[in-house]
């Protein structure tokens, strides 16, 4: 497997002729020059020919550093000029993301936060490792699970300059307001080409996730056309038999053998063992690295590996989108859709409408605080809201003591205070730059487990081209009410009409669920034992308890109760020094 990394610290990995950076071996890289910039691009990319050459060029003598980002695929990009100027990437996801720290030295940066932490002796960010479980990761974006190790938010570029600080660049560079019609063409090719030059490139042969779901059967689907699948996916007691029944037709329909995964009690969530890979910071995957184990493994050794990952952000939208038109003047349109959504669902239009018009009169800042206020006070919702809201405190805050309650209001009234470049006050777009943020930095952290997998996964709705022609449709217009994320039956209309007028997805609630009875006692164990209980942060009885509670059909802190887990299994699996794979 390549180790896919470029760093300004340490001494492992091969030299590539920038000042002080170094790349993982096997690492994909390709350098090009002229007397002003030397610029460095690595990852997932088709080479690119003269003219984009010298377009790349042009644009880095000139400081337009959004225009290094717009190639295809998946990658990161460093340039270095002549005035010692020095900018890096990665891109809007997150995906390829870039972290940097402070040195002796002055700022040095790398594609691995731990990588950073370990090389500065930085300790995990207990504070913020429990705001996040509180409130939500999305909303400290520049921070990292380590101490001192700062994060170059998806959609962000770094700028080292001499004789001054590190500042962050928005290189976003995309269309809004494009009509879906309009749209819908462009994002398609968009789709195409990803699938298309990755099979090209290698030896026409790919692994891919067929879920049954939408996102990951049209991948397959349009791979099929150009090369040979390898289709599998997962399947136990707890999960969707449509889901199956859908994955099954998929494969059909593309002339594959669709290998099922069959898990029982050891596949189960929440099974982990220290023998497994330390991500660089707390990541779903951790939880249910047997159930991927298991299912992955007819297609280990490929070229690479497609999933479905990002499609839930860039086909659709979420009831933000409602917020986002009350803001902009589109009251009696939202209204009329919010109304139309909850009686399909037999849910009280009333009730939606006043929490849109609510988070509508809202604004982001104003929410923190208010959420940081309740949270002094103990005061948090116990169940999750029906629609978008700027902030929600889950139940995990009434675990928090009241130390750990003040700690995270202080966290949440700093990121009231702060504005990263791009940041918009829409609701609607934000929010779906928070979720594709979310969604790029999880497959990050899962890399080091995909490499045990045996797997090197790509995400094509994740490539910036993708989402650039994703984001430029307005997100009302991407969000189902009638018709499940209607963008891709109008881009890909030759999809089969079975899979794209399906109307549901399986839930994992049911596996999660069984997962947390079956492994009750070492989860109880690792809450009580847990830093953030040693650090008085949390109360363990109280998470406990709640752990206690969960049943067979439902828990209501099962959100809270996924990610405390996972922020206590990282937490252990550090204290027991694994130590960092050579050059991670």
């Amino acid at each position: 497997m390549h180790e896919e990394w470029i760093s300004t610290a340490g001494t492992e990995g091969s030299p590539v002729g920038l000042p002080g950076v170094r790349v993982g071996t096997g690492c994909p890289v390709q350098a090009i020059a002229n007397r002003q910039v030397r610029i460095l691009l690595a990852g997932d990319f088709p080479l690119p020919g003269p003219q984009a050459r010298r377009r790349l060029l042009d644009a880095a003598t000139a400081g337009r550093w959004e225009e290094l980002t717009q190639l295809p695929g998946s990658y990161w990009v460093a340039a270095h000029d002549s005035a010692e100027r020095q900018f890096v990437s990665g891109d809007l996801s997150g995906f390829r993301s870039i972290f940097y720290t402070s040195t002796g030295r002055g700022t040095a940066w790398s594609t691995s936060a731990r990588h950073l932490a370990e090389a500065r002796g930085a300790a995990p960010d207990l504070p913020l490792l429990a705001a996040r479980i509180a409130a939500g990761p999305q909303h400290w974006p520049d921070r990292t699970a380590w101490e001192g190790v700062r994060a170059v938010p998806g959609g962000c570029g770094l700028l080292l300059q001499p004789s001054a600080e590190p500042r962050l660049v928005d290189v976003t560079a995309r269309r809004q307001g494009v009509p879906l019609d309009e749209g819908a063409p462009a994002f398609a090719g968009a789709v195409q080409s990803a699938v298309n030059w990755r099979l090209r490139a290698g030896d026409g042969t790919a692994g891919a996730d067929v879920s049954g779901g939408l996102d990951s059967s049209s991948l397959a689907i349009l791979a099929s056309r150009t090369g040979t699948v390898c289709a599998v996916t997962y399947a136990d007691a707890y999960t969707s038999d449509e889901d199956l029944t859908y994955a099954r037709r998929t494969a059909e329909h593309i002339g594959a053998r669709l290998h099922v995964g069959t898990g029982g009690r050891e596949e189960l969530p929440f099974g982990w063992t220290l023998q497994q890979p330390l991500t660089d910071q707390p990541v779903a995957a951790a939880l249910t690295n047997r159930q991927h184990q298991l299912y992955l493994r007819p297609a280990a050794g490929l070229p690479f590996h497609l999933t479905g990952n990002g499609g839930d952000v860039v086909l659709d939208s979420c009831s933000a989108a409602w917020v986002g038109m009350v803001q902009s003047g589109r009251r009696r349109e939202a209204r009329r859709q919010v109304t139309g959504w909850a009686r399909a669902r037999n849910r009280a239009p009333r009730d939606l409408w006043q929490a849109v018009t609510r988070a509508a009169g809202s604004s982001r800042a104003e929410a923190l605080n208010e959420a940081a206020w309740r949270l002094r006070r103990g005061v948090v919702e116990s169940k999750r809201p029906g629609v978008w809201a700027w902030c929600h405190l889950g139940q995990f805050g009434t675990w928090l003591t009241a130390e750990g309650r003040e700690t995270v209001a202080a966290l949440l009234e700093e990121a009231a205070r702060s504005r990263l470049p791009g940041q918009s006050d829409r609701a609607d777009i934000e929010e779906q730059t928070a979720s594709l943020r979310l969604n790029g930095g999880e497959m990050r952290d899962t890399s080091p487990l995909a490499a045990e997998w045996g797997v090197r996964q790509v995400h094509p709705f994740l490539d910036n081209q993708v989402v650039r022609a994703a984001f430029a449709m307005p997100p009302a217009e991407r969000h189902g009410i009638t018709t499940f994320k209607p963008l891709l039956g109008r881009a890909l209309p030759e999809l089969p009409a079975w899979l794209t007028s399906r109307h549901s997805k399986g839930s994992f609630g049911r596996q999660a669920l069984a997962g947390m009875r079956a492994h009750r006692t070492p989860l109880a164990d690792l809450i009580r034992s847990s830093a953030l209980t040693t650090s008085g942060l949390m109360d363990p009885d109280r998470a406990v308890n709640a752990l206690a509670r969960v049943g067979d059909v439902q828990a209501d802190a099962l959100y809270d109760l996924q990610r405390l887990a996972m922020t206590c299994q990282w937490l252990a699996h550090h204290a027991a020094g694994t130590p960092l794979a050579k050059g991670a």
